[in-house]
């Protein structure tokens, strides 16, 4: 009765899988020991089962986030397409850089036009110059005439003073003569006669002197007025001449200038018709590129769906599996419970660094924002600890646990948004939140481990 009853408590012991001493039932022994190792390997499928899981969440996170990226890359180049070449649904498309084109010929004719311009009125400058350069050496001719006049006039001056000294001369002598032909009486009269009329001639010739020193005069006064004007005429040519040479250096180097710019303008409007044609090729390029990358993404799409598929099984079966562990022969070890937990805690770290330095660097990479798919998340919703310690702070975590990666989601559509204020925000209430997600997971390992 008694080895009956010792039998029995090993065979409960077996169910139970716990150590006894199976030394007097070799084959509970047997059984027992192939129980614990079948337990353990069972242990290691599931941990295996988990990193599988969790390398086939992070591919599946990789492949969608180059997915988007392909799209998002797309949908610039179709954005960017559009605005550089406008819209094909337009009447006839955008066609800017073409007329742009078109207005840099037209622009590099009316340069070409104004050069031709500037160039006749350069040779007109160039005709009125010689004849301004002219006209100041007549004039200067004129001017010395007129010296060579006054010196003639002055002489005449000196003639008719000479004159005039001569007839009054004359008419004292007259005077004299008569005043003798009258004392003679008779015999002076013929003499008187011949005083007379030589007298009449000298007055006769003063009123002549007279009135050509007037008429002289009057030429020396014009004369002067003219050698005045043809001076003033000399320095107003003079002035004219030297800024008609100043207008005539601005022309040149204008002239000069307009061919400069007109050689550029016909250059710019070859390159511009290059480009035109190199747009219009690039405008297919990028079209072509454009429908590629949706291909590429359509079909990355369609390669990755095996990836979810096994996912999703991996998934599936580590549920099944966390079934079974609450079967005594497949329970999990508190070393393995706090082995999970430890790692959990790990990897929430290193997720909250990540999405500090996103936000800190602007730049969106892959982050993990399914509560479910993470690798806490896969062991998590797979199991239920049987300890009612572990299990009150448990159960609260679920929630706790989905809300924490629900800051990643806000964090990222901040830096979509471009508002880098309310993403550092965000980030900072994720790290004050994820310091009590993991306390909870502290206290649950530290159960576990005591």
């Amino acid at each position: 009765m008694g080895i009956g009853m010792t039998k029995n408590k090993l065979v409960k012991s077996v169910s139970e899988l716990k150590h006894a001493d199976y030394s007097g039932n070799p084959e509970l022994n047997g059984i027992y020991q192939r129980l614990v190792e079948g337990r353990e390997q069972f242990a290691q499928v599931f941990e295996k089962n988990i990193k599988a899981v969790m390398q086939i969440s992070s591919l599946d996170l990789m492949l969608q986030h180059e997915k988007d990226k392909i799209f998002e890359i797309s949908r610039n180049v179709a954005r960017a397409t559009e605005v550089i070449f406008g819209s094909s649904e337009g009447a006839a498309g955008n066609n800017s850089l073409e007329e742009l084109t078109n207005t840099i010929i037209k622009v590099s004719e009316d340069t070409e036009e104004v050069y031709r311009k500037i160039e006749t009125g350069q040779g007109e400058l160039t005709a009125i110059r010689d004849l301004s350069g002219r006209a100041i050496e007549v004039s200067k001719e004129m001017r010395n005439d007129m010296d060579h006049l006054l010196e003639v006039i002055n002489h005449m001056n000196d003639v008719i003073a000479g004159i005039e000294s001569i007839s009054r001369q004359t008419n004292l002598l007259a005077l004299n003569a008569s005043i003798e032909a009258a004392r003679a009486g008779r015999a002076g009269r013929g003499f008187a006669v011949v005083a007379d009329e030589i007298r009449s001639l000298a007055e006769e010739t003063q009123k002549l002197t007279g009135s050509m020193g007037e008429f002289v005069e009057g030429i020396e006064n014009a004369s002067q007025k003219s050698a005045s004007s043809t001076t003033n005429t000399i320095e107003a040519l003079g002035s004219m001449t030297e800024k008609i040479g100043n207008v005539w250096k601005i022309n040149d180097e204008n002239q000069n200038r307009v061919s400069a710019v007109s050689q550029s303008v016909t250059s710019l409007a070859a390159v511009s018709e290059e480009i035109s044609s190199t747009m219009a090729e690039m405008e297919n390029q990028l079209t072509s590129s454009t429908d590629f990358m949706r291909q590429i993404g359509d079909e990355l799409t369609k390669a990755a769906q095996p990836v979810v598929e096994i996912e999703g099984t991996l998934d599936e079966v580590l549920k099944q599996m966390g079934n079974m562990s609450n079967d005594a022969f497949f329970h999990l070890e508190n070393r393995e419970f706090a082995a999970y937990m430890q790692n959990a805690i790990t990897a929430h770290q290193n997720w909250i660094r990540n999405l500090e330095k996103m936000v800190q660097e602007r730049v969106i990479v892959p982050l993990q924002l399914d509560s479910s798919k993470c690798g806490f998340g896969h062991f998590y919703y797979s199991i239920t600890p049987k300890n009612p310690e572990i299990r009150v702070i448990w159960d609260a975590l679920g929630e706790k646990h989905k809300k924490f990666h629900g800051y990643g989601a806000q964090a990222i559509q901040a830096l979509f948004d471009e508002d880098y204020t309310k993403a550092q925000q965000i980030c900072r209430e994720a790290g004050d939140y994820s310091r009590e997600l993991i306390s909870d997971m502290e206290q649950m390992l530290h159960i576990a481990q005591s």
